[in-house]
């Protein structure tokens, strides 16, 4: 008997050291919170959490340009998707969310696409793919998930994976393991 609870201990304890960069986006890992490092033209990169309207992954810089990329999937749907901060001149197209109805309309129905100034976002039912030419200020997406268990990010700042240092997630500012990372349910 002695013999199988060690083994169960020992699988265990292999299996979580895999899931470095595997967090709950509630419970135990904590995402809630914009993080208290987030101050526009400060520290550069990604600022991700969650709160009572969603997830959010915004970013900004110390006033120089950079161009941040990515995709986040999910095994759910987004839902809501939105746009963060647009400056003058920039544009979208806006429909209603109501019903499941897209927001903006897309010429060939399948994904959704808008861009305005320099950002894109494309996104289908569970995936994102965004680019933000962010100079100073701050530019970023808002979106809700359903029914999900995960959320995985793959990010880039210039066209190369973004440190990890530069990610910061919730209120405390966690690092993940890597520019590629999962947020479990």
């Amino acid at each position: 008997m002695m013999k199988k609870w060690l083994i169960i201990t020992l699988v265990g304890l292999f299996i979580m050291s895999f899931t470095g960069s595997v967090f709950a986006w509630s419970g135990s890992a904590n995402v809630e919170g914009k993080p208290d490092q987030f101050q526009i033209s400060r520290a550069k990169g990604y600022y991700i959490w969650q709160d009572e309207k969603g997830f959010h992954i915004w970013t900004t810089t110390r006033g120089e340009e950079h161009t941040f990329t990515g995709v986040i999937r999910t095994n759910g749907k987004f839902a809501h998707v939105r746009e963060q901060s647009l400056e003058r001149g920039d544009s979208f197209k806006v429909n209603s969310d109501d019903q499941g109805r897209p927001w903006f309309k897309s010429s060939d129905n399948k994904s959704k696409h808008f861009s305005f100034g320099g950002r894109e976002i494309d996104y289908q039912n569970d995936k994102i793919q965004f680019k933000f030419a962010t100079t100073g200020g701050s530019d970023g997406i808002n979106f809700q998930v359903k029914d999900a268990s995960f959320i995985d990010f793959d990010l880039y700042m210039d066209g190369r994976p973004i440190p990890r240092k530069e990610i910061y997630i919730s209120d405390s500012g966690w690092h993940p393991q890597s520019h590629k990372f999962r947020l479990m349910k």
